[in-house]
């Protein structure tokens, strides 16, 4: 359900609204948008004064430049190298100037879009330089041609040249005896490598033409790159729901924050990724659930819009307060190194003590993905309590997933994957007897991948006999598991 009431204040927000007399007052043109998700995004649109009132320009008609603007940058080449060569006195050869050819014209039809745009979006500190001086260089004729060539017009000797060689070829076409032929092919090849030599010196001219222009060149080259990483950026937050986080020193939280990439495979299955709200203070947080409830999920999902903010993007949540960290350092897959000799569980712990000492060098995320799965459950058990134990006392913000029990009354958090906790095992198996899809598949489309916050002592959940209940384990199996629990 829309609040368009709530939509209303905010595009009021952004009108900045300035009295000019007492009965009359001007203002911007707000605008607000609100996605599937619920976030709310609002600007300001183009308004210019038209005799009494105010005309606007809906950001929906700039959809057409912004389209081939950005298809001009995606066929833009890097040829900063080329430029460079240039301004050193070099001989630039026929591709390279081809290509500088192909990047002027480029960046001449992106001009003006950039313009139209820039009216609207303001981009700080950004400008393209006219470049028309640059492609007379390079086109002296203005055919406008794609292609690189050099024209006849380049210099007299270069027309004479080519008017004598084609004469040759005309004659060689014509000519009756083996003499007269070798006799024009020899005349031809001297007049080729006179023609090779000529234009290396209109190449060697070009690039010396071209050498005072190239530091605004080289400019246009970074406003490029900073303008289709600016719209990159844009169109990812866009599609995901990207926020801008509030900043803090300390805490982090994350309310219905997505993982981009498993909702895009999650699409493709037509299956839906189910939001993860998390908060997190300083010490150690415990996340807990059996194996297949999507504890390593919900802690790469947080790893990923962290690392997003460290980057410079919008975080994918519907709300955020996050601190920018010093590091953060991860340890997810198996450690196992054949080279070294160590086992799993040997590098496991090679790798916490080195990512322990730089997480304490500064404010740091430290993620652990099930820490000493590698060894036995009851040292491992024993030593993840340890390891919880000591990151209270660390200076970082540490969450670490486990399936061992007891480990979470040792972090300062316990959070644990909803998983199958409000299913009915026996309606699953009704299911699973009149279906042709995978077990597995049915599960975990049953499956809650959200998290609670749990308060006071709590065991891992025992989704693990559910699952077999489900998947109809031999009853003689189960009833051995039921009666150890």
């Amino acid at each position: 359900m829309i609040d368009w009431e709530k939509l209303e204040q905010c595009a009021k927000q952004v009108c900045n609204p300035r009295q000019l007399s007492k009965n009359s007052y001007a203002a911007s043109v707000g605008a607000a948008i609100v996605t599937d998700r619920g976030n709310i995004y609002t600007g300001v649109c183009i308004d210019t004064p038209c005799s009494m009132g105010f005309c606007a320009e809906p950001a929906g008609e700039l959809k057409d430049v912004y389209n081939k603007l950005m298809t001009g940058l995606c066929q833009m080449k890097d040829i900063r190298n080329s430029l460079r060569r240039c301004a050193a006195g070099e001989t630039p050869d026929h591709v390279e100037l081809f290509e500088i050819k192909g990047y002027l014209q480029r960046l001449d039809g992106m001009r003006p879009l950039f313009e139209q745009i820039n009216a609207v979006t303001h981009f700080k500190g950004m400008t393209f330089h006219e470049v028309k001086d640059a492609l007379a260089v390079l086109d002296p004729d203005g055919t406008g041609s794609r292609g690189f060539y050099i024209p006849d017009s380049a210099t007299t000797k270069l027309k004479e040249i080519r008017s004598a060689k084609k004469d040759v070829e005309e004659r060689l076409f014509h000519a009756q005896t083996d003499a007269e032929k070798d006799d024009l092919r020899l005349k031809r090849t001297r007049l080729c490598g006179e023609e090779d030599a000529e234009e290396m010196h209109v190449r060697k001219a070009m690039g010396a033409a071209l050498a005072p222009m190239v530091d605004d060149l080289l400019s246009d080259a970074e406003t490029a790159g900073r303008l289709d990483f600016i719209i990159q950026k844009a169109l990812f937050a866009v599609r995901y729901g990207g926020v801008k986080p509030e900043l803090t020193e300390k805490d982090l939280e994350l309310e219905d924050m997505i993982n981009p990439e498993i909702c895009d495979l999650l699409e493709q299955q037509g299956r839906r990724f189910v939001p993860v709200s998390i908060s997190l203070t300083p010490g150690a947080t415990v996340i807990t659930g059996a194996n297949m409830g999507g504890k390593s999920v919900a802690m790469k999902t947080v790893a990923l819009n962290v690392l997003l903010l460290q980057a410079g993007f919008l975080v994918c949540a519907k709300k955020a307060r996050m601190p920018l960290f010093h590091s953060v350092k991860m340890l997810f897959d198996d450690l196992q190194s054949i080279q070294s000799g160590l086992s799993g569980f040997g590098s496991e712990i090679v790798q916490f003590q080195k990512a322990l000492s730089e997480v304490e060098q500064g404010y740091s995320l430290f993620l652990l993905d099930e820490f000493a799965r590698g060894t036995n459950p009851d040292e491992g058990a024993v030593i993840v309590q340890a390891v919880t134990r000591y990151l209270n006392g660390v200076d970082a913000i540490s969450l670490l997933t486990t399936h061992y029990d007891k480990v979470a009354e040792y972090a300062r958090t316990h959070y644990q994957i909803i998983g199958l906790r409000d299913i009915d095992p026996e309606a699953i198996r009704r299911e699973l007897a009149v279906t042709s899809e995978d077990g597995v598949a049915v599960i975990a489309r049953h499956m809650n991948y959200g998290l609670y916050r749990v308060e006071g002592k709590s065991d891992c959940p025992r989704d693990a006999l559910n699952i077999c209940r489900m998947l109809s384990l031999k009853p003689e199996i189960l009833k051995m598991v039921e009666e150890s629990y």
